[in-house]
């Protein structure tokens, strides 16, 4: 309970607000507003009177309460000078090995694999793991806080990766999304691998060490760009740092991974006691593959090809020697759970910092997908038709062309010559009229919602030849060399109404399509009424065709 001496704090924070007009109250509240807040009194004492502070006051002082200490929790540090003194502890231990990375023109994965196979150097690096986790914890848990208020507070379109540890080493995410988002949220490797660290065997626990380590500083001159909006973040997020929030998360995904366990053996489990209950009977390949009704639902990884067996005798084998899992069944259990867990953590992450989810894994988009539908289609509140995701889903299949190959250096360059806006008005030339429609269309046909879609796309081609044509210079380089191939593909949890989020440039933010404040007011209203996490985050992919 409240303390009277805390209360009296929390009035003194809402007077001082409205003293400096900083509250702003909606028409239809102002008369009782002002009739409580004229009844305030104050005691003989000279304090104020509490027996005289209505509900209303005391829950406004309590939300101005949580904006000052916001407030104060953001003037502590800067996003920037964050991102300064974490890559400052990544290049005092990866710096060196990194600078002969650049000059061999190698990579982070051969670097590291080829370290974790000599075993002196796993015998030096692996004593450097446990004090390297624990100090950029603690560096981390005094800043997080801080960190999350600044990117909540950016106002732009911001993708929030999620889906993997970290962006894949073969190309730099930037390049790739770096056009059509403003900012993009990577999380911290090393806070992603906390617990694994403990699990792996030396050698695995060194080549991924080295091989975070290296990623991250291929990021360092994006994160660093001295811009006053930042193209790369890298930030923890609570469920990598936070016990508690980790518990939540994992009681939130549950559900999930029970849907998804079902689909998969085509059979119903009350809970997850159940589901492991007749996991842990599939001690064979045999019985876990004779176990599986859904085959279309079994996926390790979609590079992987071969009769189901081969590939769950592989997996097995492969964590039975990285993390000591017993047999199928267990590796099948946490397949479901784990896969729910990333696809649940990505969607909250999103949410919390007001991005979009932008996923650079093919295996995570599918099971990012099939949680989108088992939410839509088991969730008594959802009101949107499961067709309609499922054809949101199967948008952007076809090849396409963007403007995705960008040099780190020359994305940095049109950022501080401020070319971005032309360039993107250029792309987006003539898509407001395409992305136009009824609101209330999208709640009766799925049709219409791929129509319009697709016709953005088409539109975006032709804005994409354009530019080509143009022959746009940065960084010494023709900006129609950066245009590669490839297919976008999109997913979405609708709740209430079917708010477009960001699928290259064709929807929502950058293309000036209907955005939420722009949805009727009835729709919105109803959005707002539903759970914060069945919010409507809309899945983002870009796919390289190699």
């Amino acid at each position: 309970m409240v303390s009277d001496d805390e209360l009296r704090w929390r009035l003194g924070l809402l007077k001082k607000a409205l003293d400096e007009d900083k509250i702003s109250i909606a028409p239809h509240l102002i008369r009782e507003f002002q009739k409580s807040l004229g009844a305030v009194r104050t005691g003989s004492d000279g304090l104020i009177d509490l027996s005289t502070v209505d509900g209303r006051i005391r829950s406004m002082a309590l939300a101005i309460q949580h904006f000052h200490q916001r407030d104060e929790a953001k003037d502590l540090i800067s996003l920037a000078e964050v991102q300064h003194r974490y890559f400052e502890f990544i290049e005092a231990t990866f710096g060196e090995i990194h600078r002969f990375m650049k000059e061999k023109g190698s990579d982070p994965h051969a670097v590291s694999w080829i370290i974790s196979r000599d075993p002196e150097a796993v015998s030096g690096n692996i004593a450097l793991i446990t004090p390297f986790i624990e100090d950029l914890a603690n560096l981390w848990s005094a800043v997080a806080e801080s960190c999350e208020y600044h990117i909540q507070d950016l106002k732009n379109l911001k993708g929030v990766f999620g889906g993997d540890l970290f962006p894949s080493y073969e190309r730099n995410i930037a390049s790739t999304t770096g056009l059509y988002l403003d900012t993009i949220v990577l999380t911290d490797p090393f806070m992603n691998s906390r617990m694994m660290f403990q699990k792996w065997d030396d050698e695995t626990a060194v080549r991924f060490f080295i091989k975070h380590g290296l990623n991250v500083l291929n990021y360092r001159d994006l994160a660093l760009a001295k811009l006053d909006i930042p193209i790369v973040v890298i930030v923890p997020f609570k469920s990598s740092i936070d016990e508690a929030d980790a518990d939540i998360l994992m009681r939130m995904a549950m559900p999930d991974a029970i849907r998804h366990a079902s689909t998969l053996f085509g059979r119903h489990f009350e809970n997850v006691e159940d589901l492991w209950k007749f996991a842990d009977g599939l001690d064979s390949v045999e019985k876990a593959v004779s176990a599986i009704h859904r085959p279309d639902r079994f996926l390790i990884d979609t590079e992987w090809t071969g009769p189901i067996a081969e590939q769950l005798a592989k997996a097995t084998a492969d964590n039975v020697a990285a993390v000591g899992m017993d047999h199928p069944g267990e590796y099948l259990f946490n397949q479901c759970v784990g896969r729910m867990r990333q696809a649940t953590d990505v969607l909250m992450k999103s949410q919390n910092l007001l991005g979009t989810p932008l996923i650079d894994a093919e295996t995570s988009w599918r099971y990012l997908n099939w949680k989108l539908e088992y939410d839509a289609a088991f969730g008594p509140d959802k009101l949107v038709p499961l067709h309609t995701v499922k054809g949101l889903q199967r948008i952007g299949k076809t090849d396409m062309e963007w403007i995705g190959n960008i040099p780190p250096q020359a994305l940095i360059e049109m950022r501080q010559q401020g070319a971005m806006e032309d360039i993107r008005s250029m792309l987006t030339n003539g898509m407001s009229e395409v992305a136009e429609a009824n609101p209330s269309n999208f709640f009766r046909s799925a049709d219409l919602i791929v129509d319009n879609i697709q016709n953005a796309f088409e539109l975006h081609q032709e804005n994409v030849r354009a530019i080509r044509s143009k022959g746009l210079k940065f960084w010494g380089k023709d900006i129609g060399s950066w245009i590669v191939k490839g297919s976008i593909e999109m997913g979405a949890a609708i709740v209430g109404t079917p708010a477009m989020g960001l699928a290259a440039l064709a929807i929502d933010q950058v293309i000036d399509s209907p955005k939420l404040n722009e949805i009727p007011e009835r729709y919105r209203k109803l959005r707002a009424a539903k759970d914060e996490h069945a919010k409507s985050p809309m899945g983002l992919l870009f796919k390289h065709k190699v």
